[in-house]
């Protein structure tokens, strides 16, 4: 994904419209909670999907059992990146027509698709944290693969049923015309990589 967003010394509007959902909408909600990765001791699951014209917005859930190590910052710490690039919490996306996207700055897959980090909320044992994805992805499967040495969590790929996100887009509501965000922010810097893993296949 190209971070490029300027067009003739200024800001392009197109590139900023993938980069978030469009806060000029009110998405549709799709119940394809499921859970993504666990232990005994900790999980992560796809949570509050939403449908909107150019892109879906989903939190993931974290959860431990008990508080992480203090390398880590505390399970905030490593959902937010604030910790060490090791042990980092590694998420990709797959569509159904092979094109893919990832949260591993200089790996993020296909050019023309957006997997980007949004706000959350939580505490030593429980936090949320919103993602977007663009584009709409095509109807068939949609695979979500994860990895988090930190919380023991091996890298695991689940696919979900991606039939039913493209067509509620049809019933999202356009409030006002779209107009692009006054900000920016810097990419994290680049985990490590496990070996041989999917993200490791990423350009």
């Amino acid at each position: 994904m190209s971070t490029t967003y300027l067009l003739g010394g200024e800001r392009d509007p197109e590139f900023l419209r993938r980069m978030s959902a469009p806060e000029n909408e009110i998405p549709v909600a799709v119940p394809l909670n499921t859970l993504l990765g666990r232990t005994a001791d900790a999980a992560v699951a796809l949570t509050g999907l939403q449908v909107y014209s150019s892109g879906v917005s989903f939190d993931l859930a974290f959860r431990v059992r008990s508080p992480l190590e203090p390398a880590h910052l505390g399970l905030s710490g490593l959902v937010f990146e604030h910790g060490p690039s090791s042990g980092r919490f590694l998420l990709g996306i797959e569509l159904a027509d092979g094109r893919r996207a990832s949260n591993v700055h200089g790996r993020e897959g296909s050019p023309d698709v957006v997997l980007n980090a949004g706000g959350g909320r939580g505490h030593e044992l429980s936090v949320d944290r919103s993602w977007w994805l663009h584009p709409l992805p095509p109807e068939g499967p949609l695979r979500f693969v994860l990895g988090c040495a930190a919380l023991g969590i091996a890298e695991t790929s689940t696919v979900v049923d991606g039939t039913v996100i493209r067509p509620a887009a049809a019933d999202v509501v356009t409030l006002w015309p779209w107009s692009p965000p006054d900000h920016d922010r810097p990419p994290p810097p680049v985990p490590d990589l496990p070996p041989g893993s999917w993200f490791s296949d990423l350009s």
